[in-house]
């Protein structure tokens, strides 16, 4: 298996071991209609389906690899490999969910690199397949016989790219020029930051962006939003944050609309946490394994962060967090209710809203309905 060194390696298991091998000889290019990182991609076909391709790339360039380019990937039907035993490498590409939006410059420099290599590596001809089963390069909708009868992907902009920049780039880069640098473009921001363990931004995905959607409503700053904020944060998130930031009185780019520790603190009240439990999940478990068999878990790894922040706070031996919120827990909780004032049935070892979000602002995880 070949393995690209500009790309971080995220291995598909068992594709990437039990797939059929192939001998590349065509690149396909393609959009997962999502604005998805490389890591959402690998986790989406990780979890979700049995079809993946070779590579991902986000919106700033950053490119993941799933599967060796010497075995099989399943996103091109009939090219993906043929009775000879040659087939097609797969790349696809974040984008809006119509896959209407233009390759940023950074995905052009980052295909133009990743073509480059696999014309060296694998001796893919520099040209644009004239057929479907002839070598070359090739974005997803030429050929029926690539996709499950035709299909738009990667859309009309990114078709016309290929054409009139991404090919020629790849020509003259393999040929000896220089890969120009990423140019400026207009537009919001498209890239993410990690903020205390969470990312934000373009692209970026889970409830720790819904979370800042909604608090962008509750302030004012949601105009962009043609329907509710939810996980995955688009053009009108990065519009509605910016908003926000001016409303603080940033400028220049400290008001891109990508947060910022300080602006995400005065958001929200406090940085989230990328460990998050549910009080009715924390009390179902309480209510339940108790009187369950021995070791029985209800919420296991919610109850585990509950359980390793009272061994922390000094009321659990570290031998009984096991995810399992039996009466020792459930013992150990009554006596931080304690600690905290509570007495009687305030203190009866059930968690209640006020005290676990005290125990998760000692020991930083956050706590949900």
């Amino acid at each position: 298996m070949a393995w690209y060194p500009g790309a971080e390696k995220m291995e598909l298991q068992p594709e990437s071991d039990e797939q059929a091998a192939i001998t590349p000889t065509q690149v396909i290019f393609h959009s997962v209609a999502a604005p998805w990182t490389p890591r959402r991609m690998y986790e989406y076909w990780r979890d979700s389906t049995n079809l993946e391709s070779h590579f991902g790339i986000g919106y700033d360039g950053c490119v993941g690899q799933f599967i060796g380019t010497e075995t099989r990937a399943d996103a091109n039907m009939r090219a993906n490999r043929r009775p000879d035993g040659t087939g097609a490498v797969s790349v696809e590409t974040a984008s809006d969910d119509q896959s209407t939006d233009p390759w940023t410059d950074s995905q052009v420099n980052a295909l133009v690199a990743l073509g480059v290599w696999l014309h060296r590596r694998h001796g893919v001809p520099l040209r644009i397949c004239p057929e479907w089963d002839e070598p070359g390069f090739g974005v997803h909708r030429m050929f029926p016989e690539w996709s499950n009868g035709g299909t738009a992907c990667p859309g009309d902009v990114r078709a016309r790219q290929f054409r009139e920049v991404v090919m020629p780039g790849i020509v003259a880069v393999a040929g000896g020029a220089p890969l120009p640098p990423p140019g400026g473009g207009s537009g919001p921001a498209r890239y993410r930051v990690t903020v205390n363990g969470l990312e934000y931004g373009y692209g970026a995905h889970g409830p720790q962006v819904k979370e800042v959607g909604e608090a962008l409503v509750r302030q004012g700053y949601g105009r962009h939003y043609r329907s509710g904020p939810d996980e995955d944060w688009r053009d009108a998130d990065t519009l509605n944050y910016q908003d926000f930031q001016h409303g603080l009185g940033y400028s220049g780019p400290d008001a891109d609309g990508v947060p910022g520790e300080d602006s995400l603190r005065r958001l929200l009240g406090r940085l989230p946490s990328p460990q998050r439990v549910s009080l009715a999940h924390v009390v179902a478990a309480a209510r339940t394994d108790p009187g369950a068999e021995q070791g029985h878990q209800t919420y296991g790894g919610e109850v585990r962060i509950v359980e390793q922040a009272l061994a922390d706070e000094g009321f659990l031996e570290q031998r009984w967090v096991d995810g399992s919120l039996g009466t020792r827990t459930v013992q150990a909780y009554a006596a931080f209710q304690r600690s905290l004032g509570y007495s009687g049935e305030d203190a009866n070892g059930i968690p209640g809203q006020r005290s676990l979000q005290a125990l998760g602002r000692r020991r930083g995880f956050d706590v949900t309905e």
